[in-house]
């Protein structure tokens, strides 16, 4: 049977079962359904949900919204998955709000919408709607969805706590059994965000090997793999075919997408997998050490550390100084320095520097993060017009280069709106909430903003950031504007410690002499003493606020039970060489 509907009138009555033409009789297009979708040929501007599907896979979201926005109005599903996927897929905190409302209508109809808003529900990071989550999740499992396996691991990523007795484990090797790409993929992210676990640096390295071909990211995993045990040749090669791979993928817009009616994940962005494999070349620090070496370049940090001798020459009785240490610390650096292949890096960078769409912008973006890379590039000039464009990773980018001052003129008022403008993004929210409680603590605006400064570090450490909960201990030992606070000090520096940071304290004393000479060096009047600030604050407190500090840090940690741990700097050469 076959419906028809007359032209100019943009409501479908129905579609026709099976077919892959179109007939048209007198003049009037004919509603067919072909294997992706409902076609409306000949329609002259009327809603076109495989137009709409096209133009949002060739990233042109707003011919995209013109074609699904109105079919998803009048009831139809598959649009109303399309059209929360296109919403999904802008990035912003405002925009999840509309995906989520068209996910919950289109699941009634669809039931496989249940597990991208799942997925969705899981990208909030809300502990409240994890009995929603998990409800979606076992719906999902009785309907025998085979996509259920990669939504669990996106949960455990989540949120760590919940992976106990070994339950990611036995999901993670199930999906790479599955026989859905998207699934493998998910496995293989699992172990590449537990990568410091026993076993998992090989399983990664293994399994990368073998799923390569359906998995991209997987040679940037290759390439750390390749370049810290020093095997130079294979990743020349390993660099070659990866240029080769992002290319063509990048040039051909029908590459495969999971059809976001079964399960949402975003398209493969070619250029910051190659912006990744360039800094694989030379990355050694976390991205919060990162950011607070660069700030210790520019010179908005002394890094009284590496400056003992200038420390001590400070005339006061008690002084102390609060400083973060990795595992490893310079022991890490100095193997990763040794390693490093700045000229692959800059190759790479090149390359995407010769290449159209995002791969030029992402090129600057990685010479923000490491100024050294590609010195003769005016990356302010660069990365302007990209960030007109409302890019997340961009804008950030901007902000650091304007913020740091060390590749362009420092621009720190400038650089603050646009970490603010970062605030509206998913993906870089917490970097900026970070970024921005840096800035009111040392006062780069004028005078230190400590209530500020508190309020963004809370909002930071709250969601996952290690750095922040060390701010704080620092703000709290303290800083100008804030009166000290040994519980809060406890609590901060507590959380820092559950996230493999310790704090140390560092202490100058008074020497106690038996003479007094005449003159006598300034560096000889003090004894400099070391501990934990932990040990320190603890030894300080009184038994009352020993328990008002376990009764706060009990009800911190409920943010976030499991904090990531630092990477092992010797962790790449533990892997399984193929």
């Amino acid at each position: 049977m076959r419906f028809v509907a007359t032209a100019g009138v943009s409501v479908l009555l129905a579609f026709g079962a099976g077919c892959s033409a179109v007939d048209v009789k007198t003049g009037i297009p004919v509603l067919t359904k072909g294997g992706e979708g409902i076609l409306i040929d000949e329609a002259q501007g009327l809603p076109d949900l495989e137009r709409g599907k096209q133009a949002r896979l060739s990233g042109n979201p707003d011919a995209a919204l013109k074609d699904l926005q109105p079919l998803a109005e009048q009831g139809y599903p598959e649009a109303m998955m399309q059209l929360a996927g296109l919403y999904q897929d802008r990035g912003t905190i405002a925009s999840l709000d509309d995906a989520e409302k068209w996910y919950r209508q289109a699941k009634n109809s669809i039931p496989e919408a249940g597990l991208s808003l799942a997925t969705l529900l899981i990208n909030r990071a809300d502990r409240q709607l994890l009995p929603e989550i998990n409800a979606l999740i076992r719906n999902a499992d009785r309907r025998g969805n085979p996509e259920a396996d990669s939504v669990r691991l996106k949960l455990l990523i989540q949120f760590p706590d919940l992976d106990v007795d070994g339950v990611g484990d036995r999901i993670a090797a199930r999906a790479l059994r599955s026989d859905l790409p998207e699934v493998q993929i998910q496995a293989l992210i699992w172990y590449r965000q537990n990568i410091a676990r026993d076993g998992y640096a090989a399983a990664l390295e293994t399994n990368c090997a073998k799923l390569l071909s359906i998995d991209p990211a997987c040679y940037i995993d290759l390439a750390h793999f390749y370049r810290y045990r020093g095997e130079r040749d294979r990743l020349n090669k390993l660099v070659d075919d990866a240029l080769a791979v992002f290319q063509a993928g990048a040039g051909d817009s029908s590459a495969p997408r999971p059809d976001s009616a079964r399960l949402y994940r975003e398209a493969v962005d070619y250029g910051s997998l190659a912006g990744r494999l360039a800094s694989a070349m030379v990355d050694e620090m976390t991205d919060d050490d990162d950011d607070l070496a660069k700030e210790r370049q520019s010179g908005l940090i002394q890094d009284v550390e590496d400056d003992e001798a200038k420390e001590v020459l400070v005339s006061a009785p008690l002084t102390t100084e609060v400083v973060s240490e990795t595992p490893g610390g310079a022991a890490a650096a100095t193997q990763a320095s040794a390693t490093q292949i700045v000229e692959l890096a800059d190759k790479i960078l090149r390359w995407m520097l010769a290449k159209d769409g995002g791969f030029r912008a992402e090129a600057a973006i990685v010479a923000v993060r490491y100024p050294f890379l590609l010195p003769e590039l005016d990356l302010e000039a660069t990365l302007r017009p990209v960030v007109e464009t409302g890019d997340p990773a961009a804008t950030q980018a901007l902000a650091n280069l304007l913020f740091n001052g060390q590749r362009s003129t420092r621009k720190p008022y400038e650089a603050v709106e646009l970490y603010k403008k970062c605030l509206t993004f998913i993906d870089t929210k917490t970097r900026a909430e970070m970024s921005l409680g840096r800035v009111y603590q040392l006062g780069i605006l004028g005078n230190p903003d400590p209530v500020s400064a508190l309020d963004y570090y809370l909002r930071a450490g709250r969601a996952g950031s290690v750095q922040a909960y060390i701010g704080l201990a620092r703000m709290f030992s303290g800083v100008p504007g804030i009166r000290p606070n040994r519980v809060n000090t406890y609590v901060f520096a507590r959380r820092a410690q559950d996230g493999g940071r310790s704090l140390l304290y560092r202490v100058r004393k008074l020497k106690r002499l038996t003479t007094l000479p005449v003159t006598i060096d300034a560096a000889d009047m003090f004894d400099i003493e070391k501990t934990t600030l932990l040990d320190y604050i603890n030894s300080e407190m009184s038994p009352q606020e020993r328990e008002q500090a376990k009764t706060l840090y009990d009800a911190e940690k409920l943010f976030q039970p499991v904090l990531r741990q630092p990477v092992p700097p010797d962790i790449y050469t533990k892997g399984r060489a193929s």
